[in-house]
């Protein structure tokens, strides 16, 4: 009860931020945050990020998803996912993603074009896609962090989505992440995560714990790894 309670508290205060009474990190978002970031891979450089969670109905979901800069400003990555429920989804995306302004003055802006396409129980699924804007804040010599999204999904259900985040470096190795978002015409979903870094800026855990705001309560928790091999 406690620790329902506390998520339904952190949840209010991302809304506070929403509304620009506070907060905002240096980046990158960890791979279980919903809401992007401006930041891309550095430049002839890969990340590989892979996720997995497991919902209170017991079914489960994961993702890899493999990035490179082919150039000074293009991000592209590609993915797998898959997910063990009623649905038993699996399917592949690919994203294409390039900063509009890099993060200077204490903000930046970018876009991103995700395609993807689902078979849903071994049946063909049609191609989806999602445009994305993210818009990235930072303050406090970069230790408190705001990340925005506002894109549009065009897929089965077509709708503007939205995504809030805001992160704090608690030292060098350690951030703890607030975010609320939306996915469909529900309610949203909130989440808190927690970052730690094994090797500064080669190898990143991460865990989140997360649920609905308003609705059948749909409780999960995740574990996310992101690695960037040095060059």
């Amino acid at each position: 009860m406690f620790f329902h309670a506390s998520m339904q508290w952190l949840a209010v205060v991302n809304v506070l931020v929403l509304s620009g009474l506070l907060l905002t990190q240096k980046s990158k978002a960890g791979p279980l945050v919903n809401t992007d970031d401006i930041s891309i891979t550095n430049a002839q450089q890969c990340q590989l990020e892979s996720t997995y969670t497991r919902n209170k109905d017991g079914s489960w979901a994961y993702q890899v998803i493999p990035a490179c800069n082919l150039k000074d400003n293009l991000e592209i990555s590609l993915g797998y996912h898959s997910s063990k429920d009623a649905d038993q989804i699996h399917g592949f995306s690919a994203q294409a993603k390039t900063m509009l302004k890099p993060m200077e003055n204490h903000w930046g802006i970018a876009s991103s074009l995700l395609l993807s396409r689902d078979d849903v129980t071994h049946h063909g699924g049609k191609l989806d896609w999602f445009f994305n804007v993210p818009v990235s804040f930072e303050f406090l010599e970069q230790r408190l962090a705001l990340d925005t999204n506002i894109g549009y999904q065009h897929a089965d259900e077509r709708l503007v989505r939205w995504g809030v985040a805001s992160t704090y470096n608690l030292t060098d190795r350690v951030g703890v992440t607030l975010e609320t978002y939306n996915q469909d015409r529900q309610a949203p979903f909130y989440q808190a995560a927690l970052q730690y870094s094994l090797i500064p800026n080669v190898l990143s855990l991460e865990a989140s714990f997360g649920d609905r705001l308003r609705a059948e309560k749909q409780h999960w928790f995740g574990l996310g790894l992101s690695f960037t091999p040095s060059s």
